[in-house]
C-alpha cells in the first residue's frame, strides 16, 4: 500500500501515548504486543530514525482506547478482531466506521462463544459499548472509501488539535492556526510564559497551557 497515511511514521510510542493519554506501558503493548499475541496496531518497524506509530495505527489506537474504557479487554481481543476482518473484509476493522455499529454486536456475540471468554468485562451494557465507541468515531473523518483522513485528539479538548497527512507532515496541530503544539510545548520547556507563547504562535494562552499540560506533564 502506497498510501502514507498507512506507511509513513509520524510519532514514537511515547509521544502517541502523551497525544492519547494513555498509560505509555499500555500503549507499548497494543504496538508490540502480549506475551501470547502480536501487535494490536498497525506500526511500522523501528529503524535508525523511522518513527513506529502511523496516522493509521494513532487512529487505531484511539479507538482501541474507547472499547478499552468501554470494558473490552484488550488482551482477549486478538481473536476477536480475526473475526471482525473476516466479517468486513478488510484488514484494519480498527478503524473501520462499521465498527461502531455492526462491529459492537461482531465483538459482543464474540464474547459469548467460547474462544471469547473474557472479551468484555462482566457486568458491561452493550449499548454502552456503542455508545462511548460511537462518541469516538465522532473525532475521525472519513474520506469517500472510508478511510480515516483526520484524527482530532479528543484528549485536548476543549482546545482542538487535529493530525492530518496533509497537514504539517501528520503532526499534530492546532486547527485553527496550524501551529506544532510539539512547537509551542518546546518554547514553554526553555522558559518562555504560556502568555509569551500564545503572542509568538498567534493561538491563545489556554491552548499554550494545554501544550504544556498534555506534552511536559505540567501546568505552563
Amino acid at each position: 500500500m502506497d498510501d502514507i497515511r498507512f506507511t509513513e511514521g509520524i510519532l514514537n510510542l511515547a509521544q502517541a501515548a502523551r497525544h492519547l493519554r494513555v498509560p505509555r506501558q499500555t500503549f507499548h503493548r497494543w504496538a508490540r504486543g502480549y506475551p501470547r499475541g502480536g501487535p494490536l496496531l498497525h506500526v511500522i518497524d523501528e529503524r535508525g530514525d523511522v518513527l513506529p506509530v502511523t496516522f493509521i495505527a494513532l487512529a487505531e489506537a484511539h479507538v482501541l482506547e474507547a472499547l478499552r474504557t468501554a470494558g473490552v479487554v484488550p488482551q482477549k481481543i486478538r481473536p476477536a478482531l480475526k473475526e471482525l476482518q473476516r466479517e468486513f473484509g478488510r484488514e484494519y476493522v480498527l478503524a473501520a466506521p462499521e465498527l461502531a455499529t455492526d462491529g459492537i454486536d461482531v465483538l459482543w456475540d464474540f464474547s459469548k462463544s467460547r474462544a471469547g471468554e473474557g472479551l468484555i468485562v462482566g457486568g458491561t451494557n452493550q449499548h454502552v459499548i456503542k455508545e462511548i465507541v460511537a462518541d469516538h468515531m465522532e473525532y475521525i473523518a472519513f474520506d469517500s472509501n472510508d478511510v480515516p483522513e483526520q484524527l482530532t485528539l479528543a484528549s485536548w479538548q476543549p482546545a482542538k488539535v487535529v493530525v492530518n497527512m496533509r497537514r504539517s507532515f501528520g503532526q499534530p496541530i492546532f486547527a485553527d492556526t496550524g501551529t506544532r503544539v510539539a512547537d509551542v510545548a518546546g518554547m514553554i520547556k526553555a522558559g518562555e510564559s504560556a502568555e509569551t507563547v500564545a503572542g509568538e504562535f498567534g493561538i491563545s494562552p489556554f491552548e499554550a497551557r494545554a501544550a504544556a499540560r498534555i506534552l511536559l506533564g505540567r501546568a505552563a
